[in-house]
């Protein structure tokens, strides 16, 4: 999805702008994770029910903590 070299350009870069910032992420996904639909794994996208949760439970934290 992003090659580490731009992640760790990201950090870098967000930390020397001193943001609060957070990176995920999660191992052995494709493309449209949290889609139920997405079963093509030779097209790069596959359903995976444990990252869908996982990113909803991020996303709500980051909610919670904003609102």
């Amino acid at each position: 999805m992003v090659p580490p070299d731009q992640v760790l350009a990201f950090e870098t870069e967000m930390t020397k702008a001193g943001a609060d910032w957070q990176v995920h992420a999660y191992g052995n996904t494709m493309h449209a994770f949290t889609n139920p639909a997405a079963n093509n794994p030779d097209f790069g996208t596959m359903y995976d029910e444990v990252a869908e949760r996982r990113t909803y439970q991020a996303l709500a934290n980051f909610l919670d903590e904003i609102f």
